[in-house]
């Protein structure tokens, strides 16, 4: 079964059991909450403000069979979490996500012993969930960028010193294609940023700071698009767009300041990733950003003539930057850019040594930008989905100064 467009997290676990069969594997343990919502569609400790509060550790366990079959180990109060609930608007929402597997939960909320689970417990739960699987496994699979000694050790305590074989690079390499109902995610993320932009555009005023102008843009973000409507990323201005990049401070707007804002959201947890350069407080950029901005909107037109299946990351940035340094501006500073998904960075990265190719169905962002004195730090981004003969731009808002 090929990888490309598998369009259900169902979808995606059958395809990962068929590769599975083919490197003789017998079980797979999903541990990083990011895979486990991939293959299941459930966010176990997956929003950004669980992560920022819990961090990124693991307080649920997937396992897939080679015959395609899977066993959820989950936390009793992820389960009854008010957010699950009402977005997916049923009693038992994990079993409405999860409907053809088995549930396994803990108690991982208790007032009288713990609040908090960390590895130190949660591994003795881990242990006897692996003893209930059915079946006797020879080689197992598993996240070996991410798997702590304790739950490794877990592994050998529960299914015997069997052979383990590392599937992180496997599963990354299943992510580059996106499907269906990712590209949909991600394009509703995308148009988060459209409007966080018309947003930003109206807060862009002399004497604001990039503070107001941050804060005003999330205050209509949030209204708009609830609590998970937050909206990240670089915020510089004058002579600081010259960095490229960082996080807003109390500088004050001044007139004709360019304005950077690299801009990143999350539609269900797939992230877009998009930026638009303001002429503070002007009606008509000058004539040196003018020039600076139209080259750089030529060198997004060149990525978008060579941008489909088989062109090569390398092969982007070399096109994006041939038309900046023929129009007399220095090399480009840094990547041109990279592919988007669960990851706000993905591969392949639009970097001069990336042999990588993009796929049909990969979603990838173009970021060229100049940064010259006179003229202030220009960027401009946008985002496409690569189709089966060429690309689909999914950002809309204007690339213009003004």
């Amino acid at each position: 079964m090929s990888l490309k467009g598998k369009d259900s997290p169902r979808k995606r676990c059958e395809a990962l059991a068929e590769k599975m069969q083919e490197m003789k594997l017998d079980l797979a343990i999903i541990s990083n909450p990011k895979h486990i919502f991939y293959f299941t569609g459930f966010p176990s400790n997956l929003n950004m403000y669980l992560t920022l509060m819990k961090g990124p550790r693991s307080t649920s366990f997937l396992a897939i069979r080679s015959d395609g079959q899977s066993s959820i180990l989950v936390g009793e109060s992820e389960i009854s979490n008010p957010w699950l609930k009402e977005t997916v608007k049923t009693k038992n929402p994990l079993k409405s996500i999860f409907s053809d597997g088995e549930i396994e939960t803990y108690t991982d909320y208790d007032p009288n012993n713990r609040i908090v689970v960390y590895a130190d417990y949660l591994s003795g739960k881990f242990s006897k969930w692996l003893g209930k699987l059915d079946g006797n496994p020879s080689r197992i699979g598993i996240e070996d960028w991410h798997l702590s000694d304790l739950y490794l050790s877990a592994i050998s305590g529960s299914l015997g010193a069997k052979e383990r074989v590392g599937i992180s690079r496997l599963i990354l390499s299943m992510r580059k294609t996106k499907g269906k109902d990712e590209i949909q995610y991600l394009k509703n993320s995308t148009h988060m940023l459209d409007f966080a932009y018309k947003c930003a555009k109206r807060s862009s005023k002399p004497g604001k700071s990039e503070v107001d102008v941050y804060r005003e843009m999330n205050y209509n973000a949030f209204k708009e698009y609830g609590p998970f409507g937050w909206v990240i990323g670089d915020h510089v201005s004058g002579e600081r767009s010259l960095g490229v990049g960082g996080w807003a401070t109390n500088r004050v707007l001044r007139r004709g300041d360019t304005l950077i804002l690299d801009l990143q959201a999350a539609s269900n947890n797939y992230w877009s990733d998009l930026c638009r350069t303001f002429v503070v407080g002007e009606t008509k950029a000058r004539k040196e950003q003018k020039q600076v901005a139209d080259t750089l909107i030529k060198s997004l037109e060149k990525a978008e003539e060579i941008m489909k299946p088989g062109v090569k990351g390398k092969e982007i940035f070399s096109a994006v930057n041939d038309v900046i340094t023929n129009a007399g501006y220095p090399k480009i500073l840094h990547h041109v850019g990279h592919s988007i998904g669960l990851d706000d960075q993905e591969p392949p990265w639009f970097i001069p040594s990336s042999k990588e190719e993009i796929t049909e169905g990969s979603v990838v962002v173009v970021e060229p930008g100049i940064y010259k004195r006179s003229a202030g730090g220009i960027r401009i981004e946008d985002a496409y989905v690569i189709t089966k003969k060429g690309n689909e731009r999914v950002s809309r808002f204007p690339r213009g100064l003004t």
